[in-house]
C-alpha cells in the first residue's frame, strides 16, 4: 500500500470538495441577492450556511492536515527559504492561506451576522429592506470571497504546478 498516493487523494477530494462548496456557496448567495421575496432570501441563506458547514469549512480543515501530512511525508520545505530551502512554493501558499484565512474573522464573521440581524427584521416586516439589501450587496464582503475564490485556486496551480 502506497500511503503518499492515499494520502495525496484524500488532499485533493478535500479540495475538490471545499472549491465546490465555496463556488456553489456564492452562486447560492448571487441567487438570494437578485430575489424580491425575502422568504426566498431566507432559505437561500439557510442553503448558503448549510454548503458553508457541510463542504467548505470541514473539509477546508481536512485539506490542512492532509497537506502538512503530505508535506511531512515529501520532506518539503513548508516555510521555504526561511529554513534554508530554494524551493518557496510551499511558502508562498501558506502566507496565501494565512491571507486568506484572516478573511473569516474580519469579514466573513461580522458580515454573516450582520445578514442574520437585517434577515430576522426583514423576516418580520414581511419584504426585502433597504438595510438587508445593502448587506447582501456589500462590497466589502463581495471582494473579499471573490479574493478567496482566486486566492484557493492560486494555491491549487502552486501545489500542482510548484513553480519556484
Amino acid at each position: 500500500m502506497n500511503w503518499y498516493l492515499i494520502v495525496k487523494y484524500l488532499h485533493i477530494i478535500a479540495v475538490t470538495i471545499t472549491t465546490g462548496g465555496m463556488f456553489a456557496r456564492q452562486l447560492v448567495r448571487g441567487i438570494a441577492k437578485k430575489s424580491d421575496d425575502v422568504k426566498a432570501v431566507a432559505t437561500l441563506t439557510q442553503v448558503a450556511h448549510r454548503i458553508d458547514r457541510m463542504m467548505v469549512i470541514p473539509w477546508s480543515n481536512t485539506i490542512l492536515i492532509f497537506g502538512v501530512i503530505l508535506a511531512l511525508m515529501m520532506k518539503w520545505p513548508i516555510f521555504g527559504f526561511l529554513q534554508g530551502a530554494s524551493q518557496n512554493w510551499l511558502l508562498v501558499s501558506n502566507i496565501l492561506l494565512i491571507v486568506m484565512l484572516s478573511l473569516i474573522p474580519a469579514v466573513f464573521i461580522p458580515h454573516n451576522k450582520k445578514v442574520e440581524a437585517f434577515l430576522e427584521a426583514a423576516l418580520a416586516k414581511g419584504s426585502i429592506t433597504s438595510e438587508l439589501s445593502a448587506a447582501l450587496n456589500d462590497r466589502k464582503n463581495i471582494i473579499a470571497h471573490h479574493a478567496e475564490e482566486i486566492i484557493t485556486l492560486v494555491i491549487a496551480a502552486l501545489m500542482v504546478l510548484k513553480p519556484f
